[in-house]
């Protein structure tokens, strides 16, 4: 069987994981690599043993490269332009959530992959976590009920925010971490939103001089009545003993689920830290990756493979993108904001 050949577009923290889970793939091939820094790419494919192009820009790549699809993990507000060349090459595109920032954006990404033919999927790679996976297979059961309310909570410690991502400005809380519980909850909940009222605190990173807002909850209304209050913030202190704390209440007619990532049953102490890594996203079992990011990828694969619709296709991923604009909108207005926009 020939291989599908994967292009990645930055390899930074999610990129490299594209790139080593796609290298290691029986049915894929890992081709090329993009990245600003062109030695951190041939870095990359030293480390995990692969000879692939490594080029600066992505125009190069997609010129000279042989390649059936791309993975594109760039900055929330760098996502369209790649995403449109690479389908106007005839390319598939995985790109990491959110699909984007704009809701025109995520049109305009979605009718060019229509119109060209291919997929488009975001990597929504919570929905293959087994804890999230469950629950829904729990509600389809009718164990709990019908879902009545929810409470998905996301905050990030700042200096991981501050220190890592110089991007910060050009994205806000509720686009960066809320969107994977926004997705996660529609798709528990199985309908759309109707409404959504939110309001943001807007001081700390400002005074440090990040444009962004520190911290966001949102009461949103589904058409069944059911209601959910997403909260996200990149604001906690650096001595919280993980990078992000996620939690998710989902409370049904009669019965519900908590989901508490910050700990998921492994915790250690050493005289330098106490933490509780996070296994269920993405973790190494004898030096190989695995969990429900890889699971994610080989998704993606087996649709281009047999010609399959995404679960987290392009068209799944612009309702949360206007979840989160209705979010921003609500924000501004001081205002309820109707969906869809």
């Amino acid at each position: 069987m020939k291989k599908l050949r994967i292009g990645v577009i930055g390899v930074g923290t999610m990129g490299s994981q594209h790139a080593e889970i796609f290298a290691g793939m029986p049915e894929t091939e890992l081709s090329a690599l993009v990245d600003l820094d062109v030695d951190k790419a041939k870095k990359l494919c030293e480390r995990i043993g692969v000879k692939a192009d490594c080029f600066k820009d992505y125009e190069t790549m997609l010129s000279k490269c042989d390649i059936d699809a791309v993975a594109i993990s760039l900055p929330d507000s760098m996502h369209k332009a790649p995403v449109i060349a690479a389908l106007q090459a005839g390319k598939h595109v995985l790109v990491e959530k959110p699909l984007a920032t704009k809701l025109e954006d995520c049109d305009e990404m979605i009718k060019f992959a229509e119109k060209q033919g291919k997929t488009l999927m975001v990597n929504f790679s919570h929905r293959w976590a087994a804890s999230y996976f469950n629950t829904k297979s729990l509600i389809e059961s009718g164990k709990i009920g019908n879902v009545a309310m929810a409470y998905a909570r996301k905050n990030d410690t700042i200096g991981v925010i501050t220190k890592s991502w110089g991007w910060l400005a050009e994205s806000t809380p509720a686009a960066f971490l809320s969107s994977h519980d926004i997705d996660l909850v529609r798709w528990f909940i199985g309908c759309e939103a109707k409404s959504v009222y939110a309001r943001a605190y807007a001081k700390v990173l400002k005074s440090k001089g990040y444009d962004t807002l520190d911290a966001v909850q949102a009461l949103v209304e589904f058409e069944n009545g059911a209601i959910a209050t997403f909260e996200s913030g990149w604001i906690y202190p650096d001595t919280f003993p993980t990078p992000t704390d996620s939690y998710i209440e989902i409370v049904g007619e009669h019965g519900v689920v908590h989901l508490d990532r910050k700990s998921e049953s492994f915790e250690y102490a050493t005289p330098e830290v106490y933490t509780f890594p996070k296994l269920s996203i993405s973790c190494r079992v004898n030096g190989k990756l695995q969990g429900a990011f890889r699971i994610s990828l080989e998704h993606f694969v087996d649709c281009l493979l047999n010609n399959k619709e995404p679960v987290t296709s392009g068209k799944e991923a612009r309702k949360v993108a206007e979840i989160v604009e209705g979010i921003h909108r609500s924000i501004e207005s001081g205002q309820p904001v109707s969906l869809p926009l």
